[in-house]
């Protein structure tokens, strides 16, 4: 292997290519891979006595910057948050539209009949996100990601 090799594995890592606060505790954020969208820190920014600051001086908030890289935010040195937080914080705020819950019964082998139980709704429930006369909410969003997970932890 010479010095200019590269190896690579597993999923990149998020880079982020600008970030600027927003309102509340949100920072609007854009992706190295085009993707923009605010994003809620409040979930991290109370639930942490490192970050009471952050609550208590706006200014302070308002000076966030990108981290090395575009590997994070930075607000000082012992206050950040890694771009894969930034992501998971994203997602799961991500409620699936019809398109990607028909696709995760697909993914998953599941029929309305059998989805239904799974996710803890009734069929006609299932049946009404599935057709679009009902939109999805959070909570079944986060129970589809569940069983997935579940599944793929039990396969390896």
């Amino acid at each position: 292997m010479s010095q200019d090799d590269t190896i690579a594995f597993g999923t990149p890592l998020p880079r982020l290519r600008t970030v600027a606060p927003s309102e509340g505790l949100a920072v609007h954020v854009s992706w190295e891979d085009g993707r923009s969208e605010d994003i809620d820190l409040a979930p991290v920014i109370l639930g942490f006595k490192v970050f009471r600051p952050l609550r208590e001086d706006r200014a302070l908030f308002e000076s966030v910057r990108l981290g090395d890289f575009g590997s994070s935010i930075v607000w000082t040195d012992d206050m950040d948050l890694a771009a894969y937080t930034l992501e998971r914080l994203a997602e799961s705020r991500h409620v699936m539209s019809v398109v990607e819950f028909r696709e995760w019964m697909k993914r998953n082998h599941l029929t309305l009949d059998t989805a239904a139980p799974v996710l803890g709704i009734s069929r006609r429930t299932a049946a009404a996100i599935s057709s679009g006369e009902r939109p999805m909410d959070l909570t079944t969003t986060l129970a589809c990601r569940g069983y997935e997970a579940v599944i793929h932890q039990n396969a390896a």
